[in-house]
């Protein structure tokens, strides 16, 4: 039993494991760039799209067995990130609620640490072109 708790330390298996392998093969998961949430419409769907900053969009649906991935063309990461820059997050409400909206699309909208709520009908118009740029990836 000795014998065992000398080695295991000296062969690397005692003490913590350490995940951080370096940036050579970094395992970490890439912050976000920018997050859009769809839910609700006539079927009660979900979908949620996150795109890094490379440009690697993930998009997770409850239509769809498992999450689907792909690279934006960098026209593509490079409009996106222009419509980012002209959303003016900071400046828009929290909400954008429309309360006689049945069976429509909410859209949750997280870019900078700031989350932006609209259904589907009141959409601020400066955040309109992310929405559309990203609800084109749930359905490509």
């Amino acid at each position: 039993m000795i014998l065992v708790l000398t080695v295991l330390p000296a062969c690397g298996g005692g003490g913590t494991v350490d995940d951080d392998v370096g940036p050579a093969g970094d395992r970490r998961v890439p912050t976000p760039l920018v997050v859009l949430l769809r839910y609700g419409g006539v079927a009660g769907t979900n979908d949620r799209v996150t795109v890094d900053a490379l440009g690697v969009a993930t998009v997770v649906s409850d239509r769809e067995a498992g999450p689907s991935t792909r690279t934006l063309s960098s026209g593509d990461l490079a409009a996106l990130r222009r419509a980012l820059e002209r959303s003016e997050m900071a400046t828009l409400q929290r909400n954008y609620l429309d309360l006689g909206a049945a069976d429509a699309y909410q859209y949750d909208v997280t870019y900078q640490g700031l989350t932006v709520t609209a259904d589907e009908g009141v959409i601020p118009p400066t955040l309109r072109p992310v929405v559309d740029q990203l609800k084109k990836l749930i359905a490509g």
